[in-house]
């Protein structure tokens, strides 16, 4: 009898998480604009004013971010592994993506992304906090001021919801 009790409190239990809780970041995002800001209001293009991308944010606590230079060439011997070391060099620069777990504050308005794996290897087991804003379906990320290629600036990423 109590089996059968708790079976059925069991199953009427939610099994996801209901919309109520859902934290807002959750979802599937394009990448409308990256950008760098120095303190002097300077914007800058790292992968060119048309990079492209794509951000989820699970309700299981994981996320994967990853942007690139929409132009990034391809090598042109064919080998999807292998190009000369300037192909290989331009396709690390052109490309940039991550994943781990994230933990938001609301409150603070913060995200922070916590770095399994990474295509730059000094990001992993780091985490990174980034202040996040919503305006209609669009997401702006925007990184603390860091030493960065050799600049002192702010990464300004804008995504849009993927419906």
């Amino acid at each position: 009898m109590i089996k059968a009790a708790l079976l059925a409190l069991i199953t009427m239990m939610p099994s996801t998480v209901t919309p109520a809780q859902t934290p807002p970041l959750i979802g599937s995002w394009r990448l409308i604009e990256y950008a760098t800001e120095t303190a002097d209001g300077t914007r800058t293009f790292p992968l060119g004013p048309d990079a492209v991308g794509m951000a989820a944010y699970l309700a299981n606590g994981r996320v994967s971010i990853q942007f690139m230079r929409r132009d990034r060439p391809r090598f042109l011997s064919g080998d999807a592994w292998r190009g000369t070391p300037e192909e290989e060099r331009a396709a690390f620069e052109g490309y940039f993506a991550y994943a781990g777990r994230f933990t938001l504050d609301e409150k603070r308005g913060t995200v922070t992304h916590h770095v399994e794996i990474c295509s730059a290897p000094n990001y992993v087991g780091t985490d990174l906090v980034r202040q996040f804003s919503f305006a209609g379906n669009r997401l702006t990320l925007r990184t603390p001021p860091r030493m960065l290629a050799g600049q002192t600036s702010s990464a300004i990423l804008i995504w849009q919801r993927i419906e």
